[in-house]
């Protein structure tokens, strides 16, 4: 068996430890600058609040029953993710973290693997606070079908099997993992509506529709594993750090420190992947859906002369960049850097001549890093990134970060 373990309302439970006066209560959580919901409640949902609704069309409705709303809190989040995740590797030998709210679980070998997924389920919300429902079956998309009822039926835990075909019947067919709307579409146009119609299709009928990747599905769900676990995730080709602004922004000093700051997260990520940057591109562009406002959208590339992972230098080229696209007059409401063509850190090669890969740059970035990740990230940080950061994304109701600031830990009155 497979299991995949996934947290429920993940964002909203998160929020609910440390507030528990909102368990009952309808939440929904925003996305970056307050924009859409991303996160709802049970309660919320009841309501009829749509999955990624602008909340200026559900203002009113919130404001009516009594909705509490809440900014993002990805800091907070993602410390609880590592929570939730430690306590599911306690359990077994081989999992795979698929997001930041699910992990598949191998409970090959396992003589009662639904008992062991209820208990589980128990010590993650006795230990972290956070509920989740745990799918199995044999092969990857059969659970996330299971795991999919589990919620719906609020089980908590279901097993599913290739011949539970009452259970198949009751998922329509864009819901399957790996199927989506554009292929659910074409799917019906054939007759097939739902997750059993799929499982017991010809596989060329199948196989002319979507490709070996819908194949794949199909014979997944007729329970042959055709997806194994990854637990050392592939690294990325490229990687992308990019964020709306708070406000629109007019000058390019603010958004050479916005630029600056992408930067560095994004060489971030590639240090963490032991990963090296061939190349860099930089884009910004205005508010499209400001149709009063004059128009622009423009990106700059640049190849490296030798792969990097170095911050410093990443900054200089992506400013750079930025002042080749910038135009003077114009309202933007975006901007993001991403590093290219991604190489293993085994690959560095420096050149004769040039100080990029000295052993002393090294040293200071290694230093800058674990300050941040000792003190926080506005205790070390590049004079490019700035300080007041005006441009910063609107996060207006945002609770504290409970667990990642010390000025912000939860108080016991």
């Amino acid at each position: 068996m497979i299991a995949l373990a996934d947290c429920n309302n993940f964002y909203v439970s998160c929020e609910r430890v440390f507030r528990p006066s909102l368990e009952g209560r309808p939440v929904i959580v925003l996305s970056n600058n307050d924009g859409c919901a991303v996160a709802r409640s049970n309660e919320a949902k009841e309501l009829g609040i749509p999955m990624g609704a602008p909340y200026h069309q559900v203002k009113t409705l919130c404001e009516r029953n009594g909705v509490t709303v809440l900014s993002s809190n990805y800091e907070l989040y993602g410390d609880m993710s590592r929570r939730v995740v430690s306590v599911l590797a306690s359990f077994v030998p081989e999992m795979e973290v698929y997001s930041i709210d699910e992990s598949f679980l191998n409970l090959d070998g396992i003589g009662d693997p639904l008992a062991l997924s209820r208990k589980i389920r128990g010590t993650v919300g006795s230990w972290t606070g956070i509920p989740i429902s745990i799918g199995l079956g044999p092969t990857k998309t059969l659970s996330k079908l299971a795991n999919r009822l589990a919620k719906k039926g609020g089980a908590g835990c279901l097993a599913m099997e290739p011949q539970d075909r009452e259970a198949l019947a009751k998922v329509e067919v864009e819901e399957v993992w790996g199927v989506g709307r554009r292929l659910g579409l074409r799917l019906r146009r054939i007759g097939v509506r739902n997750a059993l119609d799929l499982a017991i299709a010809p596989s060329s009928t199948i196989r002319s529709v979507g490709g070996v990747t819908l194949e794949r599905t199909h014979r997944e769900l007729g329970g042959l594993r055709c997806l194994s676990m990854e637990e050392v995730p592939q690294p990325k080709k490229n990687t992308c750090s990019s964020r709306s602004f708070g406000k629109p922004v007019t000058e390019l000093e603010d958004l050479e420190e916005a630029v600056a700051n992408y930067a560095v997260k994004a060489c971030g990520k590639v240090r963490r992947e032991a990963s090296l940057a061939t190349g860099i591109q930089v884009f910004l562009t205005t508010n499209r859906f400001r149709e009063d406002l004059p128009q622009y959208a423009n990106s700059g590339t640049l190849v490296f002369d030798e792969p990097t992972d170095d911050p410093i230098r990443v900054v200089v080229n992506a400013k750079a960049l930025l002042r080749s696209i910038f135009r003077e007059g114009l309202a933007y409401k975006k901007a993001g850097v991403i590093l290219l063509d991604l190489v293993s850190s085994e690959r560095r090669q420096d050149l004769l001549f040039e100080e990029h890969g000295s052993e002393n740059r090294q040293r200071f970035v290694r230093a800058m890093e674990e300050v941040v990740a000792t003190y926080g990230c506005d205790v070390g940080f590049l004079a490019a990134q700035g300080v007041n950061r005006s441009w910063s994304m609107k996060r207006e109701s945002r609770t504290p970060r409970y667990t990642t600031s010390w000025d912000e830990l939860p108080v016991a009155r």
